[in-house]
């Protein structure tokens, strides 16, 4: 999660300036509807970020335009994904989740995030920051599906979704906190919009990737973005040179320099990539990985995520660990006896009606053929008109054998 406007950059705290940015939203807007393109939705995911104000979108805050390459990937199995981790939940509206519930309508939804309990429920009062936030946003038509985080409330204004599974005061960078939370044995997709940080992007990725489902997908946000609170000290992980940028200098840009770009035939000659653990090298050389680019940033700055699937079957047609997942369920042995006897029965019986259909078209052509010829045998050849009918229905009864020298010369 991130902003493209920095604010009290270094003489205030920066829990209070993410609350300064969060309130600041954007100075134009929404887009107006003749303001499409560039950033307009495009897709049922992008509006659903739109909705709730999420910077994975397109117009809020950042405008990272996720969704451009989040569809093309989760648009054709979304029905079948059961389950999703997220770590960060952004602002206070966590507008990711309420997109991930629509989206996903099948799916768990597992969101972490290093907020204390405490934080979220003083945030949370009546007329509190919480409120604020959603007033805000309501002025760019956002939505916000409130009782989300009621999960981790003591009283609870409104049921929480069954299917989200919050997990507050815990940081995902800490492979002893993200140990402990609670997960099912093995989860469809997995997505880091944390810290931001290389180097605690690199250490949740090894503590979740046996997590993930043969054929599922990590995604790592926002790997070109600098890290949490915005300063500059982030380009001695990711690396950057951007110039005339104003507030979005904390956007690297050198794509190929990142860590993460592994360089499988030693073009860098003892560049970025070698800082990777020789686990994240031999991961990256097992399974599938590309970078996704959906925007740019004044003075170069990209919008790229990491997505990473895992080698093994795809999602939606086998099942966990490598195991045959039919799509629909088995029938018990003996209906399936019963639906297969009745089965073979209408076949025979199709069979039996096919073929006294043809036999009656035999007999029909046979009676057509026979009653043409014997009315060319009386007619005088000067009734044409007639003796062309008889002659074509003739020809049609034999298949459409050659029609006679008579009808031709008519």
């Amino acid at each position: 999660m991130s902003t493209g406007f920095v604010v009290c950059y270094i003489i205030v705290p920066w829990r209070v300036r993410l609350l300064t940015l969060a309130l600041a939203g954007l100075s134009h807007g929404r887009p107006s509807d003749a303001a499409c393109p560039p950033s307009c939705p495009v897709n049922e995911l992008s509006k659903l970020y739109d909705q709730y104000c999420s910077d994975k979108g397109t117009f809020w805050q950042s405008k990272h335009h996720y969704a451009s390459a989040y569809h093309q990937i989760f648009g054709s199995i979304r029905n079948v994904v059961t389950s999703i981790l997220e770590i960060g939940i952004g602002e206070d509206t966590a507008p990711s989740v309420a997109s991930w519930l629509i989206y996903f309508p099948k799916a768990h939804i597992y969101p972490i995030d290093i907020k204390t309990t405490e934080e979220v429920a003083k945030r949370a009062v009546p007329g509190g920051a919480t409120d604020r936030v959603v007033a805000h946003q309501a002025k760019f038509g956002c939505e916000y599906n409130r009782p989300l985080l009621s999960l981790s409330l003591p009283r609870r204004p409104s049921p929480p979704p069954a299917q989200v599974h919050l997990t507050l005061n815990t940081d995902a960078s800490d492979p002893a906190q993200l140990s402990r939370v609670r997960l099912p044995p093995q989860l469809d997709i997995i997505l880091d919009d944390g810290s931001h940080r290389f180097l605690d992007q690199e250490k949740t990725l090894h503590v979740l990737w046996p997590r993930l489902r043969p054929g599922g997908f990590y995604i790592i946000e926002d790997i070109l973005i600098g890290a949490l609170p915005w300063d500059a000290s982030h380009a001695q992980q990711a690396p950057t040179n951007n110039s005339d940028c104003g507030g979005e200098c904390f956007f690297p840009q050198k794509i190929a320099e990142h860590p993460f770009l592994l360089d499988r035939f030693g073009h860098t000659k003892g560049g970025a990539w070698t800082r990777l653990r020789k686990e994240t090298q031999e991961l990256l050389r097992k399974h599938d990985w590309f970078f996704s680019v959906t925007g740019v940033h004044k003075g170069g700055g990209l919008d790229v995520s990491l997505i990473l699937r895992k080698a093994g079957p795809a999602i939606g047609s086998e099942g966990l660990g490598g195991e045959a997942r039919p799509l629909t369920p088995p029938l018990p042995v003996p209906q399936a006896r019963s639906a297969l006897q009745l089965a073979e029965t209408q076949q025979k019986s199709l069979e039996r009606q096919h073929s006294e259909l043809q036999q009656s078209l035999r007999s029909i052509e046979q009676a057509v053929e026979t009653r043409c010829t014997q009315q060319e045998a009386v007619r005088p050849a000067d009734e044409g008109s007639s003796t062309v009918m008889y002659a074509l229905l003739a020809a049609s009864a034999r298949g459409y054998r050659r029609v006679p020298n008579r009808a031709e010369g008519f």
